[in-house]
């Protein structure tokens, strides 16, 4: 065993560190807007675990997928199911990585200095921070090393300074390695300082540029990535900060700028890639930067440095409008690449990034751009794909000596061509340089904008809700492409599913454009349905706080008119017990996934084992106005017993049974961490996401169309049905009682009335009957205050969908099995105003009294 172990640290294997033994990467083409979304689609789905090394833009861009071993076969065979066409452009990703381990173990013996540093060598971080103090104690006149900040894991963020005297001149930055496992950038970066010291008095232009100007050079601008790369996993791309609330670690440090935060090619899940983190500037690495910048106040170019790809970009990445100085900074690029190519004939292409690549909401230049900094570019630098990330080492020196004119070439263009930018203004024009419009931003002021604007991006601020009605099939295609894109984050409150029935989509404010431009430019029309989502959710939470300082003393003091937290309508139950104790009781059925117990309400005038109605609100957790209905229903059904009116007659002879928070984790959640929750809160292994639609995980068509496998989704279905501990107590609650006669599931929103089937096309035997009974239920409704409701079998009415509650019910025996969607047709969705709760309540008794008299006199 000692042996063994000697062996593995020769080879520098860890027991932390991951491998990736047959892992390969796929280069696949797609060829056309619907093999993009089906690759989008493949990167959803967590349990394959695939890593896109590049994404899927266009399909004049290959996407390079990084597959692990176990999931080869899986990927293939959707490729292939799919017609996509895919090279293996790395046949093990392991091999590669043993062989840059080896290269690196013989480049250890070679002696430290700036003159025998083995610049064709990948290096550690504590290597290169050594090389960096020779470097400054070879040219102490003209190198110092400065510490700008820590990291989170408390390393120095240090900055070479090359400069030759004067105080605060203009300057140029540069920085490598912000993605920590692009090993080539700082290995470049190395490279490059080397080449600035030396070249020193020796070249005209680099005497020329130091000589009026300093250079600022960070070589290694994420360490703690860059650390964990070498020690653990050497494919890590983010930071190494712990987000709250997740187990998933890192922020992508090129997507956390203030520019166009939060918006395209980056994500709000903490566990993907590209995850912009918390708030803009969240990550010390990124805010050293910009303190740094600021306080500096005459930098004049920023060149950010990565790879792969082979690509020189400039502004803007979050948005497709040309920025003002486009010709001149595409003439600068075409010259720059013009001059790399001209070494080695290493072809690069350049342009700005959202018209090169793809649109990128938070990047570096984009922020530098923004804040004054004219000359802001980023390199992608080798290869076009052959290696990816784990070029050889070989080719370090080649790299770093074609990109070496490139980077001449914009220093000395900074060099001739000096600007000013205009005086400091506390009220700068949003998205326009500083230079132009005198946008530079007062530092007391940016801190405090931004602080407010952190507290509101972590909740819907200007979120909007846009309904979408498809009029061909041309536009509902263009409606459901947008379903595919995930890196937008939205939200479906009402999905597709057909010509003339409306789509309602909450989209949060970054993704606001270019939704709205895919609309657009596909000739679909929209409306705005909610101007500003966090404007609703503030009101409501203000009406309960409103509410909530009166405590109520018994239910008739109970305010009916405002939504409750899950603690109040627990006491509800209680003190509604209390006062009914021989017609009202408590049932726990079950415990949720996070221990909180399911209880239920028994209405029973006595009997064992009566026939029984069931009635379940709030199975998704964020239709507030289920619950609240559900405490309505609760205390009407005393009510009505009471005064020996309404179900008096049904309970003589039934019982009914009343849950009211079906779902009290996610109605939990919603209260303290996202109002827009949908979902259960169980965790699955293997993924990062969080909860199952219990409306997907019943025993009824599990699994089929209306349901989805990826565990992010909000219709996903689980891993099995019954999974969700939700879902079981009821099942083998329904079970165990055996004399159900009618289960009715309400949620919201929508006006409908549905019967079973969802997961199948095939009507029911008892079809009429139910459509009947619907027919009168919603006039009933209706003969109230003139709410419209449609009614019909779930598939026909509004969509398949599997898995769903009442068409278990109705396979289990129980004929009257329905489901309510309530107030109201999409003026407010899932925000309804808490003064529509009565008259919702009161609307929809008026149906359930039909349905369960119906079950009362039709007895089976």
């Amino acid at each position: 065993m000692e042996t063994l172990l000697v062996f593995l640290a020769l080879l520098g294997i860890t027991s932390t560190e991951q491998r990736f033994v047959g892992d390969q990467v796929l280069r696949v083409t797609a060829r056309s807007e619907e093999q993009i979304a089906l690759l989008g689609v493949l990167g959803k789905w967590e349990e394959l675990q695939v890593d896109f090394w590049r994404h899927p833009v266009s399909p004049s861009h290959p996407a390079d997928l990084r597959v692990p071993f176990p999931s080869l076969q899986a990927v293939k065979n959707f490729l292939d199911s799919h017609n996509f066409s895919y090279s293996i452009m790395i046949e093990d990703v392991q091999e590669l990585l043993d062989e840059e381990k080896e290269s690196m173990r013989r480049s250890r013996r070679i002696k430290r200095s700036s003159s025998t540093f083995d610049f064709a060598s990948y290096h550690t971080l504590d290597e290169i921070y050594d090389w960096m103090d020779v470097l400054v104690e070879d040219h102490p006149n003209l190198v110092s090393k400065i510490q700008i900040g820590q990291s989170y894991e408390k390393r120095p963020l240090y900055v070479l300074k090359f400069s030759t005297g004067g105080w605060n001149r203009p300057a140029i930055w540069l920085d490598t390695g912000i993605h920590s496992r692009e090993w080539i950038t700082q290995a470049t970066g190395v490279w490059t300082a080397n080449k600035i010291a030396e070249e020193y008095g020796q070249d005209p232009s680099v005497t020329a540029i130091l000589d009026s100007m300093d250079i600022f050079l960070e070589i290694v601008t994420n360490p703690d990535g860059f650390a964990f790369t070498h020690s653990s996993n050497r494919l890590w791309r983010k930071t190494r900060s712990i987000n709250a609330g997740s187990r998933c670690v890192g922020v992508d440090p090129n997507r956390n700028w203030d520019a166009g935060f939060g918006g395209a090619s980056s994500s709000s899940n903490p566990c993907s890639e590209t995850y912009h983190g918390p708030h803009a500037h969240s990550e010390r690495e990124v805010r050293a930067i910009v303190d740094f910048i600021r306080s500096h106040g005459n930098v004049k170019s920023v060149i950010s440095i990565h790879s792969y790809s082979q690509m020189l970009l400039f502004p803007y990445g979050y948005r497709t409008a040309p920025i003002p100085d486009h010709q001149e900074m595409n003439e600068l690029a075409k010259k720059a690449v013009s001059d790399l190519a001209a070494v080695f004939g290493t072809k690069y292409t350049y342009g700005s990034i959202a018209n090169t690549i793809y649109m990128a909401g938070g990047t570096t230049i984009d922020w530098a751009y923004d804040n004054g900094v004219k000359y802001s570019f980023s390199l992608e630098l080798r290869d076009s794909g052959r290696y990816g990330f784990l070029l050889p080492s070989s080719q370090i020196v080649p790299t770093a000596t074609e990109t070496w004119p490139a980077l001449l070439d914009i220093m000395v263009h900074v060099l001739e061509h000096p600007y000013t930018p205009a005086p400091p203004t506390a009220f700068p024009h949003l998205n326009k340089p500083s230079w132009r419009l005198g946008g530079f931003r007062h530092p007391h002021f940016f801190m405090l904008n931004s602080k407010k604007r952190v507290e509101k991006d972590s909740r819907t601020c200007r979120h909007q809700v846009l309904r979408v009605t498809p009029k061909s099939d041309e536009e509902l295609q263009k409606v459901q492409e947008l379903q595919a894109l995930e890196h937008l984050q939205l939200d479906f409150w009402l999905a597709p599913r057909g010509l003339g029935f409306p789509v309602d989509i909450r989209v949060p404010f970054p993704s606001l454009q270019p939704v709205k431009a895919h609309l657009e430019a596909s000739g679909v029309s929209y409306s705005i349905m909610i101007e500003d989502v966090q404007a609703l959710v503030d009101k409501e939470r203000m009406e309960m706080l409103r509410s909530s300082r009166q405590l109520p003393r018994d239910t008739n003091t109970f305010n009916y008119e405002a939504y409750h937290t899950l603690d109040e309508i627990y006491d509800f139950i209680d003190m509604l017990v209390a006062e009914n104790p021989n017609l009202v009781s408590k049932l726990e059925i079950g415990r949720s996934t996070e221990n909180r117990p399911l209880y239920v309400l028994k209405f029973s005038t006595g009997g064992t084992n009566r026939p029984a109605i069931w009635i379940d609100t709030g199975i998704h957790s964020r239709e507030w106005v289920t619950q609240a209905s559900g405490v309505w229903f609760a205390k009407k059904i005393v009510q009505d017993h009471a005064n020996n009116e309404g179900v008096a007659s049904i309970l003589e002879t039934m019982d009914i049974f009343l849950e009211i928070v079906t779902n009290p984790d996610g109605f939990a959640f919603t209260h303290t961490q996202n109002r827009m929750w949908r979902k259960t809160r169980s965790k699955h292994a293997g993924s990062i996401c969080v909860g199952v639609d219990p409306n997907r995980n019943w025993d009824a068509g599990f699994g089929e169309a209306g349901a989805s496998a990826i565990s992010c989704s909000e219709t996903y279905h689980g891993p099995y049905p019954n999974s969700e501990p939700e879902v079981k107590s009821i099942v083998d609650f329904v079970k165990s009682h055996g004399n159900i006669k009618a289960f009715v599931s309400i949620h919201s929103y929508s006006q409908l009335l549905l019967y079973p089937y969802g997961y199948t096309e095939t009507p029911v035997p008892d079809q009429q009957e139910l459509h009947e009974v619907s027919a009168k239920a919603v006039a009933a409704l209706s003969s109230l205050y003139g709410t419209k409701y449609k009614y019909g079998s779930i598939i026909t009415t509004i969509y398949r969908a599997s898995g769903g509650t009442i068409d278990w019910t109705y396979n289990q025996g129980i004929k009257y099995s329905f489901t309510f969607e309530l107030r109201d047709t999409g003026s407010y969705g899932f925000l309804l105003p808490a003064t529509q709760i009565v008259p919702t309540a009161e609307e929809t008794w008026l149906a359930l009294k039909v349905i369960m008299e119906h079950t009362r006199d039709n007895m089976y």
